[in-house]
């Protein structure tokens, strides 16, 4: 499970992906794909760069190609839908969206800076839906279809979102924020087992522990402490449900000293122990 750098997300026969979540919960991460976020039902929250968002019922929340964004632990029920589409669709206009970030990701049908939002989130509502019942029922051309609303959804993007253009300089210390995050999530999968401090971690990144401090939040939104924790216990999730290992032993391989300690911080990230979290799945299954 890794939760920096997500590479080869898609087919590249047909870059797109659809899915459905509830309580969705992931640690900051990125990828080359765009990503669209529509709610079904609830409420939810997104956090993109340094900045958290609230999404209401019908909301769409856009995530740009390269942009960190995370999912904190929804604490009421949700549903989301997630659209995942490569720019290679695009061919050369791909490289206009990247040189390009959203000013505002959030649309909602209230149109809450201005009329305009209001407008396009109804059409691009219009052709989420389209691609929706496309993807469920998959009749005969069904991805010809999917194909032309992902065009028209681009399109909608391209003409009527509102974007700022990245300065050559932008562009660099943007790149090179990433980097600089991908040696750290890389550090942190490789050693999950060991004892991994902050000095550590600003040691990956060439900073000092006062500017690495400073960097991380910035660039994800959370500090280094709640990062580690968050990315420990969805490590340990994956454990709990796909493996048969004790608890004991998942405590271990997700890097912590001591069960205690893990059942304190499962129960404190996700209001259950890991035993009641595993029963959970067991019965769901």
């Amino acid at each position: 499970m890794q939760a920096w750098h997500q590479q080869n997300l898609l087919d590249p026969s047909f870059p797109f992906a659809l899915f459905f979540s509830e309580k969705t919960q992931f640690p900051p991460h990125w990828h080359g794909e765009m990503e669209i976020v529509y709610v079904l039902e609830g409420e939810a929250k997104v956090g993109l760069n340094n900045q958290v968002y609230s999404l209401n019922q019908h909301d769409i929340f856009l995530i740009g190609s390269g942009q960190v964004h995370h999912f904190p632990l929804q604490t009421d029920a949700c549903t989301l839908i997630f659209i995942q589409f490569g720019l290679a669709f695009f061919d050369s206009y791909s490289a206009i969206m990247s040189d390009r970030r959203l000013t505002h990701p959030l649309l909602s049908r209230s149109g809450r800076w201005g009329t305009e939002e209001a407008d396009l989130h109804h059409l691009m509502e219009n052709q989420i839906q389209a691609i929706i019942k496309e993807y469920e029922e998959k009749m005969e051309g069904y991805q010809i279809a999917l194909k032309a609303r992902l065009y028209d959804l681009f399109l909608l993007l391209l003409r009527h979102a509102p974007m700022e253009r990245y300065s050559p300089e932008e562009k660099r210390n943007h790149l090179n924020r990433l980097q600089r995050l991908e040696k750290v999530f890389e550090f942190v999968e490789e050693r999950m087992e060991a004892r991994i401090t902050v000095t550590d971690a600003a040691r990956v990144a060439n900073f000092s522990v006062f500017h690495f401090t400073r960097f991380f939040k910035a660039a994800t939104g959370m500090t280094f402490g709640d990062y580690l924790k968050d990315f420990r216990i969805k490590k340990a999730e994956w454990y709990l449900s796909s493996t048969e290992d004790s608890i004991t032993e998942i405590a271990l391989k997700a890097g912590f000293n001591s069960v205690q300690s893990f059942d304190r911080v499962f129960k404190e990230l996700r209001g259950c122990s890991p035993k009641m979290y595993r029963n959970a799945i067991f019965v769901k299954n």
